[in-house]
């Protein structure tokens, strides 16, 4: 009886070790994805202002631009200052990958690139 109780735990202690592996997974992805949408969102309202921060065909270029601040030049928006003040930089990688780069305009990818 004590060896089965035993196999069964240590059953359980592995099979939550691989259960926690695949929720941090899940969460990295989330967490990629919502700042994917961070950037884009604030790239639209930064691309509607009129700010010059696109970088021709380099997405990383841009959303560091977008990280150092950028000025807004008409509209609502004219001298309001566009900065992603919470991404990590760190962070930067996992979420570029669920952004698209589109004749000057970021765009998000929920599939991240992934058809």
């Amino acid at each position: 009886m004590l060896m089965v109780i035993c196999f069964i735990g240590i059953v359980c202690g592995v099979a939550i070790g691989w259960y926690a592996g695949m929720h941090k997974d899940v969460l990295e992805r989330v967490t990629a994805q919502r700042n994917a949408q961070e950037i884009v969102s604030l790239g639209v309202c930064a691309t509607v202002s009129g700010a010059d921060f696109v970088v021709a065909d380099s997405k990383q270029a841009t959303v560091e631009n977008l990280i150092a601040g950028t000025m807004g030049r008409h509209g609502l928006w004219k001298g309001k200052t566009f900065r992603l003040t919470s991404l990590q930089p760190e962070a930067l990688p996992g979420a570029l990958t669920f952004v698209k780069f589109d004749s000057g305009l970021l765009l998000y990818d929920p599939a991240g690139g992934q058809l």
